[in-house]
């Protein structure tokens, strides 16, 4: 997995994007809210269709024996 420090975007590079500029802060505070928690549940699902391709490999392994 990769190591690199995870850092949360802030207003400024929000606002920085084409067609965010005129976004208030608190607009722009729910957008990265918003890219938060569909990043995390992203991460999540990504992480059990791992987990879901491991199991069916082991059991796929067993059933050959």
């Amino acid at each position: 997995m990769n190591s690199k420090p995870k850092k949360r975007l802030n207003i400024e590079e929000l606002k920085s994007y084409p067609g965010l500029e005129n976004y208030t802060d608190e607009m722009a505070e729910e957008v990265i809210a918003s890219l938060e928690t569909l990043s995390i549940l992203f991460y999540e699902h990504y992480q059990k269709t791992i987990q879901d391709k491991e199991r069916l490999k082991l059991l796929s392994v067993k059933e050959a024996k």
